[in-house]
Protein backbone atom coordinates (compact mmCIF):
# COMPACT_ATOMS: atom_id res chain seq x y z
CA UNK A 1 0.00 0.00 0.00
CA UNK A 2 2.75 2.55 0.87
CA UNK A 3 4.51 1.58 -2.80
CA UNK A 4 1.59 2.56 -4.50
CA UNK A 5 0.88 5.79 -2.45
CA UNK A 6 4.34 6.64 -3.66
CA UNK A 7 4.29 5.88 -6.88
CA UNK A 8 1.12 8.14 -7.16
CA UNK A 9 2.60 11.02 -5.69
CA UNK A 10 5.71 10.81 -7.47
CA UNK A 11 4.60 13.53 -10.37
CA UNK A 12 3.45 16.08 -7.52
CA UNK A 13 6.81 15.69 -6.44
CA UNK A 14 7.74 16.15 -9.87
CA UNK A 15 5.96 19.11 -10.65
CA UNK A 16 7.84 21.76 -9.66
CA UNK A 17 11.36 20.24 -12.46
CA UNK A 18 11.65 21.73 -15.61
CA UNK A 19 9.37 20.69 -18.29
CA UNK A 20 12.51 20.77 -20.41
CA UNK A 21 13.70 17.65 -18.39
CA UNK A 22 13.53 14.45 -18.41
CA UNK A 23 10.97 13.01 -16.06
CA UNK A 24 8.32 10.15 -14.56
CA UNK A 25 5.16 10.32 -14.37
CA UNK A 26 2.52 7.05 -12.95
CA UNK A 27 -0.12 7.07 -15.02
CA UNK A 28 -3.32 4.78 -14.93
CA UNK A 29 -4.77 4.19 -18.47
CA UNK A 30 -8.35 3.54 -18.43
CA UNK A 31 -10.11 0.42 -19.84
CA UNK A 32 -11.70 2.14 -22.88
CA UNK A 33 -10.85 5.42 -25.26
CA UNK A 34 -12.34 8.47 -25.89
CA UNK A 35 -11.81 10.89 -28.58
CA UNK A 36 -8.72 13.44 -29.44
CA UNK A 37 -9.63 16.48 -28.06
CA UNK A 38 -10.61 19.26 -31.32
CA UNK A 39 -8.74 19.71 -34.16
CA UNK A 40 -8.39 22.45 -36.61
CA UNK A 41 -9.73 21.33 -40.19
CA UNK A 42 -11.77 17.93 -38.63
CA UNK A 43 -10.22 14.72 -37.67
CA UNK A 44 -10.44 12.98 -34.68
CA UNK A 45 -8.87 9.79 -33.52
CA UNK A 46 -9.25 7.72 -30.30
CA UNK A 47 -7.45 8.20 -27.89
CA UNK A 48 -6.12 7.17 -24.28
CA UNK A 49 -7.92 8.59 -20.94
CA UNK A 50 -5.43 8.63 -18.24
CA UNK A 51 -5.33 9.87 -14.88
CA UNK A 52 -1.23 10.89 -13.77
CA UNK A 53 -0.56 9.96 -10.13
CA UNK A 54 -3.93 11.24 -8.28
CA UNK A 55 -5.20 13.43 -10.73
CA UNK A 56 -8.43 13.40 -12.64
CA UNK A 57 -9.15 11.87 -15.41
CA UNK A 58 -8.42 13.32 -19.13
CA UNK A 59 -7.42 12.44 -22.69
CA UNK A 60 -4.62 11.78 -24.28
CA UNK A 61 -3.78 11.31 -27.86
CA UNK A 62 0.08 10.90 -27.83
CA UNK A 63 1.63 7.27 -27.93
CA UNK A 64 3.19 5.40 -25.35
CA UNK A 65 6.22 3.63 -26.62
CA UNK A 66 6.39 -0.29 -25.17
CA UNK A 67 2.77 -0.45 -23.91
CA UNK A 68 -0.04 -2.13 -25.74
CA UNK A 69 -3.55 -1.18 -24.84
CA UNK A 70 -6.18 -3.71 -23.81
CA UNK A 71 -10.08 -3.18 -23.95
CA UNK A 72 -11.41 -3.59 -20.54
CA UNK A 73 -8.63 -3.26 -18.27
CA UNK A 74 -7.47 -0.69 -16.45
CA UNK A 75 -3.51 -0.58 -16.75
CA UNK A 76 -0.78 1.32 -14.16
CA UNK A 77 2.27 1.86 -15.36
CA UNK A 78 5.62 4.62 -15.47
CA UNK A 79 6.15 6.82 -18.40
CA UNK A 80 9.12 8.40 -19.54
CA UNK A 81 8.63 11.52 -20.96
CA UNK A 82 11.48 12.89 -22.92
CA UNK A 83 11.50 16.19 -24.70
CA UNK A 84 12.40 15.89 -28.54
CA UNK A 85 15.63 18.36 -29.40
CA UNK A 86 14.38 20.51 -32.73
CA UNK A 87 10.70 18.94 -33.40
CA UNK A 88 9.18 18.96 -36.74
CA UNK A 89 6.34 21.93 -36.94
CA UNK A 90 3.81 19.21 -37.49
CA UNK A 91 5.44 16.44 -35.34
CA UNK A 92 5.49 15.73 -31.59
CA UNK A 93 7.85 17.74 -29.15
CA UNK A 94 7.87 14.63 -26.37
CA UNK A 95 8.25 11.08 -26.44
CA UNK A 96 6.55 8.99 -24.31
CA UNK A 97 8.08 5.67 -23.17
CA UNK A 98 6.55 2.82 -20.91
CA UNK A 99 9.24 2.23 -18.47
CA UNK A 100 7.31 -0.55 -15.91
CA UNK A 101 3.74 -1.97 -15.77
CA UNK A 102 2.84 -1.93 -12.19
CA UNK A 103 -0.58 -3.71 -12.73
CA UNK A 104 -3.15 -4.52 -15.28
CA UNK A 105 -6.47 -5.63 -13.56
CA UNK A 106 -9.84 -6.07 -15.36
CA UNK A 107 -12.17 -2.80 -14.86
CA UNK A 108 -15.19 -0.94 -15.39
CA UNK A 109 -14.74 2.66 -16.68
CA UNK A 110 -14.94 5.01 -13.67
CA UNK A 111 -16.28 7.70 -15.91
CA UNK A 112 -18.55 8.21 -18.78
CA UNK A 113 -16.36 7.76 -22.21
CA UNK A 114 -18.72 10.12 -24.06
CA UNK A 115 -17.61 12.63 -21.42
CA UNK A 116 -14.19 12.74 -24.03
CA UNK A 117 -16.04 13.08 -26.86
CA UNK A 118 -17.28 16.71 -27.47
CA UNK A 119 -20.29 18.01 -29.14
CA UNK A 120 -20.32 20.53 -31.67
CA UNK A 121 -22.80 22.76 -34.31
CA UNK A 122 -21.98 22.54 -37.63
CA UNK A 123 -23.71 23.78 -40.85
CA UNK A 124 -24.33 20.78 -43.87
CA UNK A 125 -24.23 22.52 -47.53
CA UNK A 126 -27.59 21.56 -49.15
CA UNK A 127 -25.29 19.77 -51.90
CA UNK A 128 -23.60 16.67 -51.45
CA UNK A 129 -19.36 16.97 -51.83
CA UNK A 130 -17.61 15.33 -54.82
CA UNK A 131 -17.97 11.47 -53.14
CA UNK A 132 -14.24 11.60 -54.44
CA UNK A 133 -13.50 13.98 -51.94
CA UNK A 134 -15.64 14.00 -49.17
CA UNK A 135 -19.61 12.99 -48.21
CA UNK A 136 -20.32 16.92 -47.25
CA UNK A 137 -19.79 20.77 -47.18
CA UNK A 138 -19.93 22.03 -43.63
CA UNK A 139 -18.86 25.29 -41.96
CA UNK A 140 -17.43 24.12 -37.98
CA UNK A 141 -19.58 27.01 -36.20
CA UNK A 142 -16.58 26.34 -33.55
CA UNK A 143 -15.25 29.31 -35.56
CA UNK A 144 -18.23 31.93 -35.50
CA UNK A 145 -20.25 33.13 -38.49
CA UNK A 146 -16.94 33.67 -40.74
CA UNK A 147 -15.95 29.52 -40.45
CA UNK A 148 -15.52 28.68 -44.26
CA UNK A 149 -16.94 25.86 -46.00
CA UNK A 150 -15.07 22.71 -45.64
CA UNK A 151 -14.33 19.08 -46.97
CA UNK A 152 -15.96 16.54 -44.60
CA UNK A 153 -14.89 13.26 -45.27
CA UNK A 154 -17.26 10.93 -43.18
CA UNK A 155 -20.76 9.91 -42.83
CA UNK A 156 -22.83 11.30 -39.86
CA UNK A 157 -24.52 8.38 -38.33
CA UNK A 158 -28.53 8.68 -38.19
CA UNK A 159 -28.65 11.71 -40.70
CA UNK A 160 -31.27 11.96 -43.23
CA UNK A 161 -29.49 14.40 -46.15
CA UNK A 162 -32.44 15.43 -48.62
CA UNK A 163 -30.75 17.31 -51.24
CA UNK A 164 -31.77 21.26 -51.33
CA UNK A 165 -32.22 21.91 -48.23
CA UNK A 166 -29.18 22.96 -45.59
CA UNK A 167 -28.88 21.39 -42.57
CA UNK A 168 -27.19 22.90 -38.74
CA UNK A 169 -26.46 19.92 -36.66
CA UNK A 170 -25.02 18.95 -33.12
CA UNK A 171 -22.88 16.04 -33.79
CA UNK A 172 -20.62 14.25 -31.75
CA UNK A 173 -17.48 12.25 -32.78
CA UNK A 174 -17.26 9.04 -30.77
CA UNK A 175 -14.38 6.31 -30.53
CA UNK A 176 -15.54 2.73 -31.10
CA UNK A 177 -14.27 -0.95 -30.90
CA UNK A 178 -14.27 -3.25 -33.70
CA UNK A 179 -13.98 -6.63 -32.38
CA UNK A 180 -13.35 -8.53 -35.55
CA UNK A 181 -9.78 -6.42 -35.87
CA UNK A 182 -8.88 -7.49 -32.11
CA UNK A 183 -6.02 -9.63 -34.18
CA UNK A 184 -4.87 -6.65 -35.81
CA UNK A 185 -2.97 -3.36 -34.14
CA UNK A 186 -4.24 -1.49 -31.66
CA UNK A 187 -4.90 1.90 -34.03
CA UNK A 188 -6.68 -0.98 -36.11
CA UNK A 189 -9.28 -1.96 -33.88
CA UNK A 190 -10.49 1.21 -33.17
CA UNK A 191 -12.25 4.38 -34.82
CA UNK A 192 -14.54 7.18 -34.68
CA UNK A 193 -17.54 7.39 -36.04
CA UNK A 194 -19.64 10.94 -36.36
CA UNK A 195 -23.43 10.66 -34.62
CA UNK A 196 -25.89 13.06 -35.28
CA UNK A 197 -27.10 14.31 -31.71
CA UNK A 198 -29.69 16.66 -32.62
CA UNK A 199 -31.08 18.60 -35.99
CA UNK A 200 -30.83 22.24 -34.87
CA UNK A 201 -32.69 23.70 -38.39
CA UNK A 202 -33.08 22.77 -41.58
CA UNK A 203 -34.00 25.52 -44.44
CA UNK A 204 -34.72 24.85 -48.29
CA UNK A 205 -32.38 26.46 -50.57
CA UNK A 206 -33.09 27.30 -54.25
CA UNK A 207 -31.14 26.38 -56.99
CA UNK A 208 -27.80 24.82 -56.91
CA UNK A 209 -26.03 26.26 -53.73
CA UNK A 210 -22.17 25.28 -53.88
CA UNK A 211 -19.47 26.52 -51.29
CA UNK A 212 -17.72 29.56 -52.43
CA UNK A 213 -14.49 29.23 -54.37
CA UNK A 214 -11.28 28.77 -52.38
CA UNK A 215 -13.18 26.75 -49.63
CA UNK A 216 -10.71 23.81 -47.95
CA UNK A 217 -11.14 20.59 -49.08
CA UNK A 218 -9.60 19.57 -46.40
CA UNK A 219 -6.99 20.42 -44.06
CA UNK A 220 -5.12 18.16 -42.33
CA UNK A 221 -5.41 18.87 -38.51
CA UNK A 222 -2.46 18.28 -35.76
CA UNK A 223 -3.57 16.49 -32.98
CA UNK A 224 -2.41 17.34 -29.59
CA UNK A 225 0.42 15.47 -28.20
CA UNK A 226 -0.41 16.74 -24.92
CA UNK A 227 -3.23 15.72 -22.55
CA UNK A 228 -6.71 18.23 -22.17
CA UNK A 229 -9.62 17.84 -19.49
CA UNK A 230 -13.30 16.08 -19.86
CA UNK A 231 -14.33 19.79 -21.58
CA UNK A 232 -11.31 19.72 -24.11
CA UNK A 233 -8.43 22.39 -24.72
CA UNK A 234 -8.83 25.85 -24.11
CA UNK A 235 -10.24 28.05 -26.74
CA UNK A 236 -7.38 29.27 -28.12
CA UNK A 237 -5.75 26.17 -28.47
CA UNK A 238 -6.02 25.63 -32.44
CA UNK A 239 -3.74 22.98 -33.66
CA UNK A 240 -2.96 21.51 -37.23
CA UNK A 241 -0.85 18.76 -38.27
CA UNK A 242 -0.09 16.50 -41.62
CA UNK A 243 -0.09 13.12 -39.81
CA UNK A 244 -4.03 13.67 -38.36
CA UNK A 245 -4.77 10.15 -39.11
CA UNK A 246 -2.31 8.86 -36.83
CA UNK A 247 -1.70 9.88 -32.66
CA UNK A 248 1.44 11.10 -31.87
CA UNK A 249 1.12 14.86 -32.97
CA UNK A 250 2.19 17.17 -30.21
CA UNK A 251 0.94 20.98 -29.51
Amino acid sequence: MKRVLLLLMLPLLAGSCNKDESRTETWTIAPEKGVAGIVMGFGHVPAYIVKKGTGTWEIFSGTIEGFSFEKGYETVLRVRIDPIANPPADGPDRRYTMEEMFSRTRAEMAVDPLTFSPEYEVIIASERADTQIAAYWIRDLRYGGEAQWQAFPWEIEGFDFTPGYEYRLRIQPVAEYNGEKDDLTDDDSWTVKYYMREVLSEEEKAGPIRPAAGASRHTPPRLQGESFPADGPPAAHVPTCAAWRTKGCAT
